[in-house]
C-alpha cells in the first residue's frame, strides 16, 4: 500500500473503561472537528485488557479502510492526566509498543505516524523531564545487590534497563548510548543484602522517601547476566519473575502505561 493510500485510512479507537462514550472520546480527540472525526471508528470493549484489545484488533477484518498497525485505547476516564494509549503493532524493535498522550496529541501523533511524518524511535525518546500520570520518568527503583566492587556491572545494567529496546533493530541507533539522551525510567538504589524478601519489606518506606513506585521495582543481582533482571511486585500481592534481554527494561513501563497487566507481563517474560 502506498503512502498516499495510507493517508486515507481510518483509525480504530477502543473504549475499555465504563463511563466513557463515543461522543466524549471523539470530542476529546477532535475538538468538534466533524471532518477529523470521520478518521476514527470507535468500538467499546469494556473490561478488556489492552492485550485482549490487540488480539481483537489483529483478528479483525479491517479491509483497506482501517489502519491495521496503529490504534488508540481509552482505558481511563481521566482524559486530562492519563489520556489515551497510542499502540503501534510490530514496531521496528520487534514488539508491540505503546505510549500515552493527551487525546488531542494522540490524534496528531497517530496521524503523523501513519504518513511517516513522525517515527516511533523518536517518539519513544520524547518524554517529559519529570514523572506524570502518562510517563513513569525516574519512577522505578533498580536495586543494586551486587558486591560493591562490581559497581561497573550495575552501572551498565542501569543504562541497559533505561535504554530497553530503543536501539534494537534501529536503522541508525545511538551507538554511544549517551545516558542524557535516554528516557530515565529507573533510579539506582543500593540494597543492604541480597534477600528480595527483606528488600520488599523495606521498599514501601524507601519509595516514600525517594519518590519512586511503592508497588514494583527491579533488581540487578548475580543472576542478571544469565537469567535477566528480577522484576518484583510488592502489592497488591507479592510476586516476581525474571526477564531476559533488552526488553526487560520495558516491562515495568508497559505495565505503567497499561499496555500489559502484571500477569500478562509475567507470561510475556517467560517467552523471552
Amino acid at each position: 500500500m502506498s503512502d498516499d493510500e495510507r493517508q486515507g485510512l481510518a483509525f480504530k479507537v477502543y473504549i475499555t473503561v465504563p463511563g466513557l462514550d463515543e461522543a466524549t472520546v471523539i470530542g476529546a480527540l477532535c475538538d468538534d472537528d466533524e471532518e477529523d472525526a470521520d478518521n476514527f471508528k470507535v468500538e467499546t470493549l469494556v473490561g478488556q485488557s489492552t492485550q485482549a484489545v490487540i488480539r481483537h484488533h489483529r483478528a479483525g477484518n479491517h479491509g483497506e479502510d482501517v489502519n491495521s498497525k496503529l490504534l488508540l485505547v481509552f482505558d481511563s476516564d481521566d482524559l486530562e492526566e492519563r489520556g489515551a494509549l497510542l499502540v503501534s503493532l510490530d514496531e521496528y524493535h520487534g514488539f508491540d509498543d505503546g505510549v500515552r498522550y493527551a487525546p488531542e496529541d494522540a490524534n496528531n501523533y497517530i496521524s503523523s505516524l501513519s504518513i511517516a511524518n513522525e517515527d516511533w524511535y523518536t517518539m519513544r525518546q520524547d518524554v517529559p523531564e519529570e514523572k506524570t500520570e502518562a510517563a513513569p520518568v525516574e519512577w522505578f527503583a533498580l536495586y543494586d545487590v551486587l558486591p560493591k566492587e562490581r559497581r561497573a556491572e550495575f552501572d551498565a545494567a542501569l543504562l541497559a534497563m533505561n535504554k530497553g529496546v530503543q536501539d534494537v533493530g534501529a536503522d541508525e541507533p545511538d551507538e554511544e548510548g549517551d545516558p542524557d539522551e535516554l528516557p530515565r525510567f529507573y533510579k539506582a538504589a543500593r540494597a543492604e543484602g541480597s534477600d528480595v524478601g527483606r528488600i520488599s519489606d523495606g521498599h514501601p518506606a524507601y519509595a516514600e522517601e525517594h519518590g519512586v513506585d511503592a508497588a514494583r521495582f527491579a533488581v540487578v543481582d548475580g543472576g542478571y547476566k544469565a537469567e535477566g533482571a528480577l522484576i518484583v511486585q510488592v502489592e497488591p500481592e507479592r510476586d516476581s519473575f525474571r526477564c531476559k534481554g533488552e526488553v526487560a527494561g520495558e516491562v515495568l513501563r508497559w505495565i505503567f502505561v497499561n499496555l500489559m497487566t502484571w500477569d500478562e507481563a509475567k507470561e510475556f517474560a517467560g517467552r523471552q
